[in-house]
């Protein structure tokens, strides 16, 4: 059924009701006068309008001056949900064209940290070492209580279509918006300026500017800013209110409690109760089982059929598109799955790493092939939705663990070798990556080895010294590899002439395995132990499902089990397949036996 435009004067409370009905974000302001949730969607454009006139961040003008630079701009719609599904909130946001302002072309400082992934994890990894309880504040129009200076102040034009009661055409701007070069600059130097004058006590990480530990009344307090998202860590409830006092007076932020949903992430924190009533967490576990779902629907995913048992067929090696096989009406398509699926692998789905940084070589080479490979892994990661990445403190393990592997010239377009790489704190899976060693070819395995050995390790040792920043051990980390070769080569005080061809920089670990700057302890271990050999190769089922995921992929107790399982039922088929042939090779053998007695007989006789 078709909408009529609604006239810009309409008043909403003509059109549908509250009720809410699921639908696509619309793109423009016209989609979203022609939305059946017209209602909800003009609500949050006014709350939009209303919090961007409000005195201290921008006055309204109904003309602008002769001669300013006036920036359009536009609203971006989202329908915010929660990670059960459930509605969140219609979510209006204005934001202006930045690169339409000439006047910062030549600026310098437009850059704002954001924190890594790996910081994130590590968070949660010190709140369960610590026995800290992490909580979400989030910071409403973030930007807009950055101040501009006086300088760099521009005019903003109200986004086409939109009028207001009022007859304001536009804004001239006193703090940031959305949209503009600078203003990720100025929200990061106000949040920055917000924890150094409240609490000096705290302090910046050198390794990860978002990321502040220090101790306020001999209670370790962790605090790390993700945009406009504060996660706070602290064992000391007196400690939390003093800081929820502290942002509410500042910012205007809204409190989530504890932790419990985070860049679309599920966060289940499972907490026991001390006799003195305070709470602390003893089991974290992240999920992604509604961004797979829609990301399912998005793709037109038919989650009815057989799912894949891996996410690639063994030994995969797509061939290197040609003119002929190159299809650009799936460029797009292709590159919205692949980036999708690289979110999903980066952060809590390690078990995909390789199979989607291997199919991101065709995103700009789009394939047929390629894009189906792309939909079984969305498959795969369907069927196994409720997997979840568990972290439980492990006292008996060490700090840092580490695993690399190589497969030396897996990639048989290029023949370069693929390094892949894990780390663990104390038993809780933090980081992992798959890459190839583009730098240097390798001649032979031992070397594609030593270089991924080397990558592992320059990994490693940015986390262990942004632990060391604050918490200093002199305990080595321990680093796993399933060559034998390669201990020797780092931890001998000469080098072998055979590997001066390979770039200086991979020699820096030998004075990490050695000497006086040593923070590495090579251990050797059986390929069959080495957790890092997933991120190098597609696996067959068997090794894939059982002795290599369930090492660092947490799951559900019954998924686990079914998994056990089908991987039993698979081995179990395939012995008595082997044992079929067997059968019919003896009875083959018997068969020639009396055949040959046979033809003794009759030359006998003859």
């Amino acid at each position: 059924m078709l909408l009529a435009l609604r006239d810009a004067d309409s008043d909403p409370a003509d059109f549908p009701s509250d009720a809410f009905m699921d639908e696509p974000d619309p793109a423009t302001y016209r989609q979203a006068r022609l939305s059946p949730n017209w209602r909800q969607w003009h609500k949050a454009i006014q709350s939009e309008i209303d919090g961007i006139l409000q005195p201290d961040r921008a006055d309204p003008v109904t003309a602008f001056p002769p001669g300013s630079t006036v920036l359009p701009s536009k609203f971006v719609f989202k329908l915010k949900k929660l990670t059960d599904g459930s509605l969140d909130k219609f979510k209006a946001r204005c934001t202006t064209r930045g690169d339409m302002d000439r006047t910062f072309y030549e600026e310098a400082e437009t850059f704002a940290p954001t924190p890594q992934l790996t910081t994130f994890r590590l968070l949660l990894a010190l709140c369960l070492k610590h026995r800290l309880m992490p909580y979400h504040y989030d910071v409403s129009q973030a930007f807009l209580q950055a101040p501009i200076p006086e300088d760099e102040r521009y005019y903003v034009r109200f986004p086409k279509g939109y009028i207001h009661p009022k007859g304001y055409v536009g804004a001239y701007m006193k703090k940031a918006l959305y949209g503009h070069r600078t203003s990720g600059r100025l929200w990061s130097e106000t949040a920055h300026r917000f924890m150094t004058d409240r609490y000096p006590t705290l302090s910046r990480s050198t390794y990860d500017e978002c990321l502040y530990i220090g101790w306020i009344d001999t209670q370790l307090f962790i605090v790390l800013i993700y945009v406009d998202d504060f996660i706070v860590a602290c064992a000391d409830e007196l400690s939390r209110a003093r800081f929820h006092a502290d942002i509410m007076s500042t910012f205007q932020a809204t409190y989530s409690g504890v932790l419990n949903q985070f860049l679309q992430l599920r966060v289940d924190v499972q907490t026991e109760t001390l006799p003195t009533g305070e709470s602390y967490p003893t089991r974290i576990e992240l999920s992604h089982e509604r961004s797979i779902t829609d990301l399912c629907a998005k793709f037109s995913i038919d989650t009815d059929k057989q799912p894949p048992r891996s996410p690639m067929t063994e030994g995969l090696s797509l061939p290197i598109p040609s003119p002929d096989t190159i299809d650009r009406s799936i460029e797009t398509p292709l590159r919205s799955l692949i980036y999708s699926l690289l979110w999903l692998a980066r952060t809590l789905r390690p078990d995909i790493y390789y199979h989607v940084t291997y199919l991101a070589q065709f995103c700009h080479q789009p394939t047929v092939e390629a894009l189906t490979a792309a939909k079984r892994i969305l498959h795969y990661a369907y069927s196994t939705r409720d997997y979840t990445l568990a972290m439980a403190i492990d006292s008996a393990a060490p700090q840092l663990t580490a695993f690399c592997d190589s497969d030396h010239a897996g990639d048989t377009a290029t023949r370069n070798s693929v390094s892949g790489y894990c780390l663990y704190f104390h038993g809780m899976l933090i980081d992992w990556w798959s890459k190839k060693q583009k730098s240097c070819t390798a001649l032979h395995s031992t070397e594609a080895e030593y270089v991924a050995m080397s990558e592992a390790c320059t990994s490693a040792l940015a986390i262990y010294n942004t632990l060391t920043e604050f918490f200093p051990s002199d305990e080595l980390i321990t680093i796993n590899v399933d060559n034998s070769a390669v201990q020797t080569l780092v931890t001998q005080r000469a080098l072998s002439s055979k590997l001066k061809h390979i770039a200086v920089r991979y020699h820096a670990v030998r004075n990490w395995c050695q000497g006086p700057l040593r923070k590495f302890t090579p251990v050797w271990i059986p390929t069959d132990d080495n957790q890092s050999d997933i991120f190098t190769k597609a696996l067959p089922i068997t090794k894939h499902g059982v002795p290599i995921i369930d090492k660092f992929t947490a799951r559900l107790l019954d998924i686990k089990d079914r998994r056990v399982k089908l991987v039993e039922k698979l081995r179990a088929a395939e012995a008595q397949q082997l044992h079929a042939q067997q059968q019919q090779l003896q009875q083959q053998q018997r068969q020639d036996e009396i055949v040959l007695a046979s033809l003794q007989r009759q030359n006998l006789i003859g």
